[in-house]
């Protein structure tokens, strides 16, 4: 039998809690001493590299990167777990007592103190139940604040054998559930449920697609699989790395403490709106725009842009050669700038050397057309006769015909390769094809976009000629924000336009022996050439993290590739668009993946399309190449894990009722997550005239302010640029609301308060939520009441909602 105990005072000793906090104090304390030795060890192991790198050689530099790289790591994970050290307690059937913490810490005799929670040995530690305790009698989860024991909670798993084992508290599960939220998301790590642990340690390879409703721990159960992959195939995840995308940069900042308080700070975290460097997206584009923008019929429209007439470029080449002149027009130049896209199945930036040779043939075979040859030699009779009167009236012997100097071209044709080499000589030649053949980057051709005439002719069939006005006008001028639908369109472009071409490193300075060189650029390739005449002897080793690292930033002026990732994750994936999954593919060829979804919340109108542009990312799919097609043998599938996650962790039973009466307007064949947790706390929507919902927004604000402890989301309809058009919040409809007005709701408020719209509300959770116009958000897109859905599910507590319209009310409270 066992005595379950809630804080029962016990005598002069204290209540037993006291005195079992007290026991497991003892227990901690032996554990960070043994863990202060671990970290003078690790910080000995950095020293003892670099004392090692004196040799001199090659070889030792090898061994001091490597030895103080893997003791660097180690004192990373070691100071990230020095806050909550121990945070779980298994007592076992057989006696034995196992701890389990952020890291795994041994004895000097290497006997266990601690188990880290990703080891298999900890796995029982969050799949035990009552139905299935595995062997445990009791598991205990122990609250810590730094280094001291603060509280504990016990759930007994098998009463039979507990043999007057102390139970205390009510269970560590639902004390965790009402716990006050701060600014960030924190890691579940001592209440990981069993439905979640599957998921965590679910088989590496291959796709882990994780299902579930607002409030199932989705993107918690997400990171802390990424942790366990790094945990456990450390050699295959750490060298490669993981990247996990999130709708938005909000949504990134919430969530980036967790992955370090595992003690995993490897990951990448990006959201959608910045995984291009050097590109940031800041606004929403306007459902239309981007039910446009993300559909993949914008890949030909690009493609047409690549390919087209660039900005500014001449329509004209005209060269001399011999005296006569060679032109071709704009209609030659088109064919051969098309003809150059045909053959060039690399870079669009890289195939300048191929426009070159393709102009000269051109050019050559006008030069015949006119009858320059027959000119020229003309030329070259009348000059040497001139020259040979005048060498003979001095008596000097006749010039014998020079050979023509060429390297071959034009099959060998001695004068075919003296007009090459001319022609290239010719400042209007280089001119020409740096101004016609440029070196683009993807924002030049996006913006160049921005003029509807050149929109209209890249968009030819595959876009709606009402859309190309709204469509041209979101990217005019070099001052327009870039979208997140943008974003993907960037990094499609920048798939077709390649890279420019690298630094050429060059023992000798370029001007000695390269006349194309101009202010160190071949005007052919594009290439910036370097004089490089000192090498050094040794050159520092480098890591592939390291150069994966440099790689994410913009301004260095190294040139790498987009990088392939070994694992990714992402989340609010229901609401890609078939460009955004384009993007992400090319960053996952041959990774695993982990997809977080809840078709529910889906903002995307077309889901057949995102579904089969989906799978063409995960099954390692290479983007639809130009040029020829390749018969290509199809890759074998992928294995993929499929789980749905059905109970609701987040959300009161009242405010699920709320959130369960919009999904079922939304999805009526949805089925709503279970939630287990009563408050007794009941919503509260208020009907507010349209004119004062701004400041009611504010009072309700002000209001919660005093009710909870933690933080209130305060959740708005679109701006009127980024829905369509929408009632002011603050000076009656006749005037626009947007991201100055939205402003204004939070001057002087606490930061613990924080203003964001519908979407940037997506997968964060508060412990208070004001949802401002619900109407208005239903309203806004085709889509509009799962955006609602998703916002009434963010609150943990309590539930305030402003409706200028009384049905709405009804709606929420009754259904």
């Amino acid at each position: 039998m066992s005595s379950q105990v809630n804080g029962r005072p016990t005598g002069p000793g204290g209540t037993v809690k006291d005195r079992e906090i007290a026991v497991e104090q003892r227990y901690v304390d032996t554990a960070y001493a043994r863990l202060e030795e671990m970290r003078a060890d690790a910080q000995a192991m950095i020293r003892e590299g670099y004392r090692q790198s004196l040799a001199g050689t090659k070889a030792s530099l090898v061994d001091r990167d490597a030895m103080v790289h893997q003791a660097a790591l180690r004192v990373q994970a070691l100071d990230v777990a020095d806050d909550g050290l121990v945070f779980g307690r298994l007592d076992l059937a057989s006696r034995e007592a196992r701890y389990i913490g952020r890291v795994g810490v041994r004895t000097s005799e290497h006997d266990s103190l601690v188990i880290d929670w990703r080891a298999p040995a900890a796995e029982d530690f969050y799949r035990a139940t009552p139905e299935d305790p595995r062997g445990v009698v009791r598991r205990r989860v122990l609250h810590s604040r730094g280094h001291t024991v603060v509280d504990l909670e016990d759930d007994l798993l098998d009463p039979e054998a507990a043999d007057g084992m102390t139970v205390v508290g009510d269970g560590a599960f639902l004390a965790s559930l009402a716990r006050t939220r701060e600014g960030a998301m924190r890691d579940i790590v001592a209440t990981i449920q069993r439905e979640q642990d599957e998921v965590i340690r679910a088989p590496a390879d291959g796709t882990v697609l994780v299902r579930g409703a607002p409030g199932t721990g989705k993107t918690a159960v997400a990171l802390h699989r990424v942790a366990y992959l790094l945990f456990r195939h450390r050699r295959r995840f750490g060298s490669r790395g993981v990247l996990v995308v999130g709708p938005n940069r909000r949504f990134t900042a919430y969530i980036e403490r967790v992955l370090p308080s595992l003690g995993e700070g490897s990951a990448t975290l990006r959201s959608l709106g910045d995984l291009v460097d050097g590109a940031t997206a800041t606004v929403h584009d306007t459902p239309r725009l981007a039910r446009v923008k993300g559909a993949e019929a914008m890949v030909t429209v690009l493609r047409r842009a690549v390919a087209d007439h660039a900005p500014g470029a001449p329509d004209e080449l005209r060269v001399v050669f011999k005296g006569v002149v060679v032109t071709l027009d704009r209609a030659r130049l088109d064919r051969i700038r098309n003809e150059v896209h045909r053959r060039s199945r690399g870079s669009v930036n890289a195939a300048r050397g191929r426009a070159a040779e393709m102009l000269l043939d051109a050019l050559w075979r006008r030069f015949a057309e006119i009858g320059g040859p027959e000119a020229a030699e003309a030329e070259e009779g009348a000059e040497a006769g001139l020259w040979n009167a005048i060498l003979a009236a001095d008596g000097l012997a006749s010039l014998d015909e020079e050979p023509a100097r060429g390297n071959g071209a034009g099959n060998g044709d001695p004068k075919r390769a003296q007009f090459d080499a001319r022609v290239r000589e010719q400042r209007a030649f280089t001119d020409f094809l740096v101004a016609w053949w440029p070196i683009r980057r993807p924002l030049d051709v996006l913006r160049s976009l921005g003029d509807p005439a050149r929109l209209r002719g890249a968009a030819g069939r595959d876009l709606d000629r009402a859309d190309v006005e709204p469509l041209a006008a979101s990217w005019a001028g070099d001052g327009a924000p870039l979208s997140y639908q943008d974003v993907a369109l960037l990094d499609e472009l920048d798939a077709l336009l390649g890279a420019p071409p690298r630094p050429s490193r060059r023992r000798r300075p370029p001007s000695e022996d390269d006349p194309f060189v101009v202010d160190g650029v071949n005007i052919l390739t594009g290439e910036e050439v370097v004089d490089e005449t000192w090498e050094p002897e040794m050159q520092e080793l480098t890591t592939s993290m390291e150069r994966l690292e440099r790689s994410r930033r913009v301004d260095d002026g190294v040139v790498e590739e987009r990088p392939e990732y070994a694992h990714l994750v992402v989340d609010e994936a229901q609401d890609l668009s078939p460009m955004q999954w384009r993007m992400l593919g090319r960053r996952g060829r041959q990774a695993s993946w982990t997809i977080v979804e809840d078709p529910a919340q889906s903002a995307w109108e077309d889901l057949a399309a995102a579904r089969r542009a989906m799978e063409a990312a995960l099954g390692g799919e290479r983007p639809a190449s130009r040029g020829r097609r390749r018969n290509r043998k199809a890759p074998p599938p992928r294995a993929r894990h499929e789980y749905e996650l059905t109970t609701n962790y987040r959300n009161s039973t009242e405010i699920a009722a709320v959130s369960a009466r919009v999904l079922a307007r939304a999805l009526p064949e949805a089925r709503p997550a279970r939630a287990v947790r009563t408050s007794g706390i009941e919503p509260v929507v208020r009907v507010v005239p349209e004119p004062d919902l701004g400041p009611a927004a504010r009072a309700a604000v002000e209001e919660l302010l005093d009710q909870v402890e933690g933080t209130i989301g305060l959740i708005v309809p679109l701006s009127l640029e980024e829905s369509g058009g929408q009632a002011s919040l603050f000076d009656g409809p006749a005037t626009a609301w947007d991201a100055a007005d939205r402003d204004r709701l939070g001057v002087g408020l606490p930061e613990r308060v924080q203003v964001l719209d519908v979407l940037e509300a997506k997968g964060l959770e508060f412990d208070a939520a004001v949802i401002v116009a619900p109407e208005t958000v239903a309203a806004q897109s085709p889509r509009g009441l799962r955006v609602l859905y998703v916002a009434v599910s963010r609150a943990t507590q309590r539930l305030t909602v402003l409706t200028a319209d009384p049905r709405w009310k009804d709606t929420l409270l009754t259904g």
